[in-house]
Parts: structure tokens; C-alpha cells; sequence
């Protein structure tokens, strides 16, 4: 009998591995691939992905749509602050087209200056000093609170 088990949270469900040691742990989650694919494959569209929820720190800045992406419900006025909100709300790294099927920007790309960073697969991420703008100045004025400095 095992002496462990990890209970992982998945896209399709609730995951159960039971375990002897490490070495175990390892080799039985490196099947894990190959039994995703042939969950995905045999449920196909019967299978029910558990929808995304937006951080209850900022649920009144935005959503997640039924696909996973944002949508935001407050938009700042400068389109480089929409951008950094976007990029600092999703959680995941996000294209030119994802940004401006976001936020509405046509040409992201123009508007995003030094606050963001090019990743080698195409997305964008924003930087710290992006990262410090939105939490201290866009945020709390999109809130109508004081902004920091």
C-alpha cells in the first residue's frame, strides 16, 4: 500500500496520486501527460473546464470570460495605463492581439514603453516598475482613493 498521496487540482478534475517515495511520485507523474490527452480525447466537449475566477482583491477592476481571458470593468484614460492594468490583472503573459482585444487598444505595441518587457515566445510582461505604477497610481484612482507616490 502507498504511503502517500497528492491530491493536484487539474483543468478536467481532481487528480489522485498515491505514492511510495519520490522515485514513485516521479514516474507516476510523468504519465500524467499522456492520461490529460486521453481524458481530453475521449470526453472531448462533455468534458467541463472549471471557469477561472478573477483575484477578490480586484473583482471590481475585472472578470474572467468564459475562456479565460479578462475583461475589464474599469478602464483608465491614458491607453499606456489600460495596457499595464490589463498586463498586471491577467495571469498569464499576453500577445499584441490578446492586449487589444482587451482593452480595445489598436496598436498596443505603440503604447507600451519601458513598463513593459518582450518575451521570447511573442507575449508580453510587464516589469516591476509597471508592476509598482498600477498598485500605487492606476488602481487607487480607478478606486477614487489617494494615490501613493
Amino acid at each position: 500500500m502507498p504511503d502517500y498521496e497528492a491530491r493536484i487540482r487539474t483543468k478536467f478534475g481532481e487528480l489522485t496520486i498515491h505514492f511510495a517515495d519520490k522515485t514513485d511520485l516521479e514516474n507516476k507523474l510523468a504519465q500524467v501527460p499522456d492520461l490529460s490527452a486521453t481524458i481530453e480525447k475521449g470526453l472531448g466537449d462533455l468534458l467541463v473546464k472549471e471557469p477561472e475566477k478573477a483575484v477578490a482583491e480586484f473583482a471590481d477592476l475585472y472578470t474572467v470570460g468564459s475562456d479565460g481571458s479578462i475583461k475589464l470593468l474599469k478602464f483608465p484614460k491614458k491607453k499606456a495605463d489600460v495596457l499595464r492594468l490589463a498586463a498586471f490583472l491577467s495571469p498569464k503573459d499576453l500577445t499584441p492581439i490578446q492586449l487589444r482585444q482587451i482593452t480595445g487598444v489598436s496598436e498596443p505595441t505603440d503604447y507600451m514603453g519601458s513598463d513593459f518587457t518582450r518575451n521570447s515566445d511573442g507575449t508580453y510582461s510587464l516589469i516591476s516598475e509597471g508592476k509598482t505604477k498600477v498598485t500605487n497610481k492606476i488602481i487607487p484612482s480607478l478606486r477614487g482613493e489617494k494615490k501613493t507616490k
